[in-house]
């Protein structure tokens, strides 16, 4: 099933979010290049008169391009005693249980529910058995955890992370006083989760004069306030614009010598000429998903360049770019070569990646001298013909061809060791990126 029915039903729940947030205690925040990546923290009032009374938690909903047909993978990030950190959380309705799914149930349904399930003791894939007072002890890191250890809960959830630790104040005591405001009014408000509801203070709020509010000192922490979140997002604004001028520019040092190493050792090693080819585009790794999404945020603000498409594949986000302005790799022999396309892969789960130029590909030429061998509605078995010709003319070449089924712009591909950049991929495909791009969209 296509991706646009759960874009569409996403962007739905979220905008419903907006207007009418979840129950206290639940935020809830799409990836701004991601809608397939909902991030929530939970806090406060669910936890009450339980041990993460306090506690301060970040986790991940993974939906899949057939949501709302299918349930998400449920994530938690931050140590809590309750679920292992960073695995699948199995319960009714997460990627565990697909038999028991229902395509009426939304973003809010599943964390109400997850909220309910996290205050029982029920045990499954994923689940911890702890005790109390371990579980208080994680309690009492997992908001430092959220703002110095973990990245995207620190970028994501700032000013909500913020304001949690100037309510607190340093050296209080555990667990934190709860605000006045947020006190419950019966036995079982809030989520239905084990010992919601059982305080025996009066339900009565504390009255304040005028002329008690004379003498009320101002208990603001320094720099709260609307400028100091105006300044706060604007200094924000300026790093992502330092980091993303900071990536361009190496870029453009970089990549000449990357793409010229490259097309010289083919020639030497193999008699294999690009020199009537065009340079697709450039892949830049990152070695973590949380400098992927710190990249592709500064990238996204950046004048110097245009986001095209930022997709799920293989279960990972690939962002792609086109530059404003084509970075020179011509090789000073007359043939020029100019790259304005940078593809920016999540690293897969599991496996790691050196930060840096990682593949160049290259579209093999039409005999009239056009830019694609092949229009976007070439069958794939024209496809397979002419790469499969293609690698017949250098049959000492070891190629991979594990691609050349794709029904997106399938590829052939090899390995190469360059002397300064180590083992690299070098691909071969039939249209440009761009222009499958433009087409798909």
């Amino acid at each position: 099933m296509s991706g646009s029915v759960a874009l569409r039903k996403l962007r739905k729940e979220y905008a419903s979010l907006r207007t009418e947030p979840p129950t206290e205690g639940i935020e809830v925040r799409p990836l701004e290049t991601n809608f397939l990546h909902a991030h929530f923290l939970f806090h406060g009032k669910i936890f009450y008169d339980t041990c993460y009374e306090g506690g301060v938690y970040h986790g991940v909903l993974q939906f899949s391009k057939n949501y709302p047909f299918s349930p998400p993978s449920i994530i938690l990030r931050t140590p809590s005693g309750r679920f292992v950190a960073n695995e699948r959380i199995c319960f009714s309705m997460s990627d565990f249980h697909p038999e028991l799914w229902q395509p009426s149930w939304s973003v809010r349904t599943i964390l109400n529910g997850l909220a309910s399930f996290w205050n029982s003791e029920e045990i499954t894939t994923g689940g911890l058995r702890g005790t109390a007072a371990g579980r208080a002890e994680l309690a009492r890191r997992s908001l430092d955890e959220c703002r110095t250890r973990d990245a995207l809960a620190a970028r994501i959830f700032e000013e909500e992370l913020k304001e949690i630790r100037a309510s607190r104040g340093a050296g209080g005591p555990w667990p934190p006083p709860r605000p006045i405001a947020t006190e419950r009014k019966r036995a079982g408000d809030g989520i239905g989760g084990a010992g919601v509801g059982k305080s025996d203070a009066p339900n009565i709020a504390p009255k304040i004069t005028a002329r008690d509010a004379k003498v009320v000192p101002n208990t603001a922490p320094p720099g709260s306030g609307k400028n100091a979140k105006k300044n706060a997002k604007r200094r924000e604004k300026e790093k992502r614009k330092k980091a993303a001028a900071r990536f361009l520019s190496d870029l453009r040092s970089e990549a000449p010598g990357f793409v010229r190493a490259t097309v010289a050792a083919l020639l030497e090693r193999w008699a294999l000429d690009v020199s009537a080819m065009t340079t697709d585009h450039l892949c830049h790794r990152t070695d973590s998903v949380e400098q992927y999404q710190t990249l592709v945020d500064a990238l996204r603000g950046s004048a110097d360049c245009e986001l095209l498409t930022e997709s799920n594949v293989g279960g990972r986000p690939i962002a792609t770019f086109k530059l404003e302005t084509p970075i020179d790799c011509s090789s000073g022999d007359g043939e020029e070569r100019l790259v304005d396309i940078i593809e920016i892969p999540s690293p897969k789960e599991g496996r790691d990646y050196r930060a840096g130029l990682e593949h160049v590909e290259f579209v093999i030429p039409s005999q009239d001298g056009s830019k694609s061998m092949v229009s976007p509605e070439s069958s794939d078995g024209q496809h397979h013909a002419l790469l499969s010709g293609f690698m017949e003319a250098y049959p000492s070449v070891p190629w991979d061809t594990k691609a050349i089924q794709k029904k997106n712009n399938p590829d052939v591909s090899l390995k190469i060791a360059l002397e300064q950049y180590g083992t690299i991929a070098v691909k071969f495909h039939l249209m440009a990126l761009e222009e499958v791009i433009r087409h798909e969209t």
